[in-house]
């Protein structure tokens, strides 16, 4: 056990930059990734806290004015990485992406916060929290605007298991143009079978080409969105998010009634996208009104999100 704890440092220390760390040691990956940053930001506080507030601080600078949190963050530009900074042509102070990854930053300083007792740091906490706020509120107001207490994602990317077949049918309805042209490297550092296909890459590049037409608008993009769907495996994470947040809200007497609000109607309404019959889940395809019964272990994060119901839990 003790030779695989160290493995594990050796990993985390030889990826680490200057206040962020790669999630791999390849040219695959040679950014900064929001949620990596926070499994990464764990791992480090079982041996060095200041390394795991370092990940967190750097990713809540990257934070945009509005309060997403990109889900890549490019602090070297010489990179041949696609689609890379020039590419997606946004960012606030750090060059960045212009979707979001799964909200999993309130999880992680919540189990450091119960594995340690933060006296000397609780400041630079207490910032990344209010950070974390401003970035669940995002959610709330722009991947729900009809307050309907599930938040859509308007990319595969976003969801983190980016070529999952519950996004089938909704690329399937994604339109290629004809004229779309870009050159990918994932598929040339790695082996080709192990990335997603070149039909699959083409609708990716043109969903996000038609994001950043449209200037990353948060307030349009929820109904212009060539893809928008509702994720159980997302939003299962997003409410077990919002249950901490409310805790560690608390703990620096902050206030969390907006988000206790939406948690209560999250929960009830989480529960409609369960077919007792089927006994499983569906996510939602609001772009193409459809829903999409695929089975999927992401469906298993409804687990996580601790909810009331009894029947679920069982």
């Amino acid at each position: 056990m003790k030779n695989f704890i160290n493995s594990a440092k050796k990993v985390l220390l030889s990826n680490k930059k200057n206040g962020y760390t790669l999630p791999t040691n390849n040219k695959l990956y040679p950014a900064q990734w929001n949620w990596d940053s926070g499994f990464i930001a764990l791992g480090y506080s079982h041996f060095k806290l200041k390394y795991a507030l370092d990940e967190l601080k750097t990713l809540i600078k990257g934070q945009w004015k509005d309060g997403m949190i990109p889900h890549i963050l490019f602090h070297d530009l010489n990179t041949n990485y696609y689609p890379n900074h020039s590419v997606w042509a946004c960012g606030n102070k750090i060059h960045s992406s212009g979707i979001t990854q799964p909200p999993i930053l309130a999880i992680i300083i919540k189990l450091i916060f119960d594995k340690y007792k933060i006296k000397k740091e609780k400041a630079e906490f207490k910032k990344i929290i209010k950070g974390v706020l401003k970035y669940h509120k995002w959610f709330i107001k722009f991947r729900d605007p009809n307050n309907s207490g599930l938040v859509s994602i308007l990319h595969p990317w976003e969801s983190g298991y980016d070529n999952s077949p519950l996004w089938d049918y909704s690329m399937s309805k994604v339109k290629i143009p004809k004229n779309l042209k870009y050159k990918r490297g994932d598929n040339k550092v790695v082996n080709p079978e192990y990335r997603p296909l070149d039909i699959d890459y083409d609708r990716y590049v043109t969903i996000k080409n038609h994001l950043r037409k449209n200037n990353y608008n948060p307030n349009k993009l929820f109904k212009a969105s060539l893809f928008n769907v509702v994720d159980v495996g997302f939003n299962s994470i997003f409410l077990k998010a919002n249950k901490d947040l409310v805790k560690l809200l608390k703990m620096f007497d902050l206030k969390s009634n907006e988000i206790e609000t939406y948690i209560s109607r999250s929960e009830k309404k989480i529960i409609k996208l369960y077919n007792k019959k089927n006994n499983s889940f569906f996510n939602l395809d609001l772009k193409n009104k459809k829903k999409i019964t695929i089975p999927s272990i992401t469906h298993y994060f409804i687990l996580f999100a601790d909810l009331k119901d009894k029947k679920i839990k069982q």
